[in-house]
């Protein structure tokens, strides 16, 4: 590290000191967790408030949200408010230079009543951005407590450049309901039942089309818990069997329905195969008699 000073800053030299403690050096002085919490949308303040960073192409929002400090009426109340304003204001000017923020970053402070406390957060917002290195602009308060902060753009931010968009959510933060993933199903297998140019009789359901439904292991679960499952309503309701296999490669809300052919049998795959009740399982139940069950088929790697 020396030898490397001597040529790009020579003045620097002195700076460096051997660490030989038997604790790692990032343990020392908490590196891991703060890069950690460089990836995380909500940073929490000292005093029980927290942050909510939202970072887009075009702008970055930073919502301050307030704590257990924030009860209170009157002058108490707005005294609570301004504390976790004044917090927050130091706070986003650190994660500013910690996560390499640029472009324009837009924050919703607390509302304030009183016009002298919004002054006093806005001159603690430029007191707290003197230290960044970057050309900071801030803007004054707007009559919705809105601030408007403009950082120069020199690369990418830090959390985009040591992460990755999820492949459940698409960096949304959220993925689909396991309701509505079983709604897509259930179109899927009625639009190829439409395509079909045989029509099953109902009353048969030994001539009920067959169909393969690969999902992913959230999915499974949804599908067959509880007493009586979903994909049997499924089946029934459609008047199709369907044969469910887990596929581990896929992620959640992620499914694949094909119709089923004998040289699928050969397949060397993980599955659950469900075999749904005949139409009489309701008159059986009524009789207390034992319920026949009606396979899809008899696989040779797997179940009925």
């Amino acid at each position: 590290v020396t030898s490397y000073l001597q040529d790009i800053a020579p003045d620097l030299c002195d700076r460096v000191e051997l660490y030989d403690k038997r604790i790692p050096l990032f343990d020392k002085f908490n590196i891991e967790e703060e890069i950690n919490n460089m990836l995380s949308k909500r940073v929490p303040l000292p005093n029980g408030g927290s942050l909510v960073i939202e970072q887009t192409e075009a702008l970055v929002s930073i919502d301050v949200n307030g704590g257990h400090g924030m009860f209170g009426h009157g002058s108490s109340k707005e005294k609570a408010i301004l504390d976790v304003n004044l917090a927050a204001a130091k706070q986003i000017a650190r994660e500013l230079r910690l996560r390499d923020i640029g472009g324009i970053i837009v924050v919703d402070f607390i509302d304030m009543a009183d016009d002298s406390n919004k002054r006093l957060v806005y001159e603690e917002v430029k007191k707290a951005v003197e230290r960044d290195r970057s050309m900071v602009k801030v803007s004054e308060l707007s009559r919705h407590g809105l601030m408007e902060i403009t950082r120069k753009r020199v690369r990418p931010s830090v959390t985009f450049m040591i992460s990755e968009p999820c492949t459940c959510c698409q960096g949304t933060g959220r993925v689909e309901a396991l309701e509505t993933s079983f709604s897509k199903i259930e179109q899927e297998i009625s639009r190829l039942l439409a395509m079909m140019e045989q029509k099953a009789d109902p009353e048969n359901p030994k001539s009920w089309p067959r169909f393969i439904l690969r999902v992913d292991h959230h999915m499974c679960n949804y599908l067959t818990s509880g007493k009586r499952t979903r994909l049997a309503v499924l089946s029934s309701s459609l008047k199709a069997w369907i044969l469910l296999k887990v596929a581990r490669g896929f992620t959640r809300g992620a499914f694949e329905v094909i119709p089923y052919t004998d040289d699928k049998a050969s397949e060397n795959q993980h599955q659950v195969a469900i075999s749904l009740l005949r139409s009489a399982e309701a008159r059986a139940n009524k009789s207390g008699k034992k319920v026949t069950l009606v396979p899809i088929k008899k696989l040779k790697s797997g179940r009925k």
